[in-house]
């Protein structure tokens, strides 16, 4: 079963209704076909149901390593929870001047690693279904490309249920006419009044920095979905290390420059090559 799609607000639901909250944090090494290979400017697409699609701003900067930190709410159901396999799909997109935008990859989130349902025993008719509250597991997903499933890149997520005492604080949200069964925090903060969008703000801004931290310090690959081990961290603290003395040096001074006899820089030392031999100048 999806999420809850239609759902009539004048009566009750058919069962009780969660919050299942997905953060697409970022993503690294996406490539594009050589036909576009200029620069990415990416943004993730998040659905349950694919009439109601949750789409992350464009990161203008982050070229192949894009990051994101968008959070989005499904209201969901105890089967959905329970299904082995619901799945949140995250489709990651780069833009284009001209014609549609192109699909980089794509990838699923199996709930079901993440939440874990228990059924009563004790039930009458049918088995009862107890639901907790899970703390904010982050993983790592493969994205594949839709069509030839090659492997595109990896895409960081952090999925958590939420529990009563956070589902209260957008319940206002599930009364209102014709609410979505599936929107984003930033478009819940827009609805509600100042007081709660302060406390919103500040406290997304430092999830946000806790998830981009772990995300950045332990990123191991899996196929689909689930919570993270610590292989791989190794290998990607070297690629940093590797990155970081590169940057380092091309940002460093050039060679060609010295200091003038005084101590000060009062010149540019010249070096120009010919077919007779190197000429060396002092610019003032």
């Amino acid at each position: 079963m999806s999420a809850i799609v239609g759902h009539d607000h004048n009566g009750p639901p058919p069962s009780p209704l969660h919050l299942l909250e997905v953060t697409v944090i970022s993503a690294q090494d996406l490539h594009r076909r050589h036909r576009l290979s200029h620069r990415v400017r990416a943004y993730a697409v998040a659905w349950i149901d694919g009439t109601r699609k949750l789409r992350t701003e464009v990161d203008l900067a982050g070229g192949a390593d894009p990051t994101w930190n968008d959070r989005f709410l499904f209201r969901v159901d105890a089967a959905f929870l329970k299904s082995e396999t619901a799945a949140v799909v995250v489709e990651v997109r780069a833009t284009r001047r001209f014609g549609s935008d192109v699909v980089l990859g794509r990838t699923g989130i199996v709930v079901s690693t993440f939440v874990r349902v228990h059924s009563s025993r004790f039930a009458a008719a049918a088995p009862a279904v107890a639901v907790a509250p899970t703390g904010r597991q982050v993983a790592a997903l493969q994205l594949r490309r839709p069509r030839s499933l090659r492997p595109q890149g990896v895409l960081n997520v952090a999925v958590t249920l939420l529990g009563a005492a956070q589902a209260r604080a957008v319940a206002p949200i599930y009364h209102m006419p014709g609410s979505p069964d599936a929107f984003a925090m930033k478009d819940l903060v827009a609805m509600r009044p100042a007081p709660f969008l302060s406390e919103i703000t500040e406290e997304g801004a430092a999830e946000a920095r806790d998830l981009e931290y772990h995300a950045r310090r332990q990123r191991p690959l899996v196929e689909h979905s689930g919570p993270l081990d610590p292989r791989g961290a190794a290998i990607e603290q070297s690629k940093l290390a590797m990155k970081l003395e590169k940057w380092r040096v091309d940002l460093s001074p050039d060679h060609g420059d010295h200091d003038g006899r005084g101590g000060g820089r009062s010149g540019r030392w010249l070096r120009r090559t010919s077919c007779f031999g190197r000429q060396e100048s002092w610019e003032r």
